[in-house]
């Protein structure tokens, strides 16, 4: 039992690390191309609700980056602006959750 305990242990820390590496390539290279913007979210009180907010950053077009910080309440977003506006990040959090946003702070490259 102790051999499948260290090896199931083995085999899932291996795809953590397999997925995190995958996950981090992406974007990476993608978000130096695109804008920041930072956006002030109000009415999340865990981290559940961060993660809500970063899914549908996620699903949103033109998004290349994103970062949701509980707490915070802060989301930061690397976008194309040829895709996608800061003014449609707030209203893409504002129609698919409870939660209102702002922009706090925007860096045009």
């Amino acid at each position: 039992m102790k051999k499948f305990s260290i090896f199931f242990t083995l085999i899932v820390s291996l795809l953590a690390f397999t997925y995190g590496v995958q996950a981090q390539d992406k974007p990476l290279k993608e978000a130096a191309k695109g804008n920041k913007v930072e956006l002030k979210i109000t009415g999340m009180t865990c981290g559940g609700c961060a993660a809500t907010v970063s899914r549908v950053l996620d699903k949103t077009q033109g998004v290349l980056d994103q970062e949701v910080k509980f707490p915070g309440d802060v989301a930061v977003i690397t976008y194309d602006p040829e895709k996608v506006k800061p003014e449609d990040l707030v209203a893409a959090i504002e129609e698919k959750t409870s939660f209102k946003a702002e922009v706090k702070k925007k860096d045009n490259r």
